[in-house]
């Protein structure tokens, strides 16, 4: 008798609950001051898992990167105003353009960089952006993790 996997619309959903509570978990264990940043990343990973999970990847984790260290360099330098937080916006999707990034890396970037930007605590700007990069960086490890070791698919079980 062949093995029979759950359909996607059943396999998904609890992929990404999986995802969600590990990441969630693990950020409290570590004392991430905002935790719930971890299982939304896993979240976004887990849904877009079964598109090239670990190329989606790549592009989240360097946007990240790039939107919470301009944030940090902005508000390190700069008074912040609508008008400085429009240029860094326009500044991290011209760095993105230029190294040829994909559209979602700026797209997550611009996120981050957004998180940061309006932190309350903008004496610790560096310290926020840090925690925003292991957050978004831990949740998507979790969810490629959760990926990885989930029984496969069986495509004619899902039509």
């Amino acid at each position: 008798m062949a093995r029979r996997s759950l359909p996607t619309w059943i396999n998904a959903p609890l992929q990404t609950a999986v995802a969600a509570v590990l990441s969630l978990t693990l950020a409290r264990l570590l004392q991430l001051p905002e935790a719930f940043w971890a299982p939304i990343s896993a979240i976004v990973c887990s849904l877009d898992a079964f598109d090239g999970a670990a190329v989606v990847a790549r592009r989240r984790l360097l946007g990240t990167f790039f939107g919470v260290t301009i944030a940090a360099i902005q508000i390190s330098l700069t008074p912040h105003g609508l008008i400085s937080y429009a240029l860094v916006v326009a500044v991290l999707g011209l760095i993105c353009s230029l190294i040829r990034l994909h559209p979602s890396a700026f797209r997550f970037g611009a996120i981050a960089l957004t998180v940061v930007v309006t932190s309350p605590d903008q004496g610790a700007v560096w310290m926020t952006a840090a925690t925003r990069f292991v957050d978004v960086s831990l949740g998507i490890l979790v969810a490629l993790a959760v990926v990885r070791v989930w029984p496969a698919q069986d495509d004619a079980d899902n039509a």
